[in-house]
């Protein structure tokens, strides 16, 4: 599934700290639609989120970390997240798929990125600085994936951030 990736995916990637007016997205450009510092605690500065979107394409968002984590710290907050977002059936469902999001994760220090996309009709990708390393083949998975950071969309197509901010 993984050679599926590449013709998903290509990310116009800009220097750390800087966000780009726009990301190729499954041949199309997403337009950059809001940015938000995530903090834990309200003053724990965690990473800056890119949310870039366009109707019938698709919708990323780009975590610049300001921080180091572990790959075990991001899986296990990520499970916890999604669990307290979709409840202990859905993480039941798609325990195996959660896993290996998991253990595809590495340590992340500060201007490290990931960069996670759901396409409108092929499920999602995550990115590590811009290198695919992990595919969700479920429609179903990826958008619900994608709740992890972004409710939903708005009317005016700004995210609704799922995460605390600065």
């Amino acid at each position: 599934m993984m050679h599926r990736i590449l013709p998903l995916c290509l990310l116009l990637l800009a220097g750390p700290g800087f966000a780009a007016a726009g990301l190729s997205f499954a041949d199309s450009l997403l337009d950059l639609k809001a940015q938000a510092r995530a903090c834990h605690l309200g003053f724990i500065n965690l990473y800056e989120a890119d949310y870039y979107a366009r109707p019938g394409v698709g919708r990323c968002i780009r975590l610049s970390y300001l921080r180091e984590f572990s790959g075990e710290a991001l899986d296990e907050a990520t499970l916890k997240v999604f669990e307290k977002r979709h409840g202990e059936a859905t993480v039941a469902r798609y325990r195996e798929d959660l896993a290996r999001i998991g253990a595809a994760y590495r340590p992340v220090g500060p201007g490290d990125r990931y960069t996670y996309c759901v396409s409108a009709d092929a499920g999602g990708v995550l990115l590590r600085d811009g290198e695919a390393v992990v595919r969700i083949d479920s429609d179903d998975l990826a958008e619900r994936f994608m709740q992890i950071w972004v409710r939903s969309d708005r009317p005016d197509g700004a995210p609704d951030w799922a995460f605390g901010q600065c």
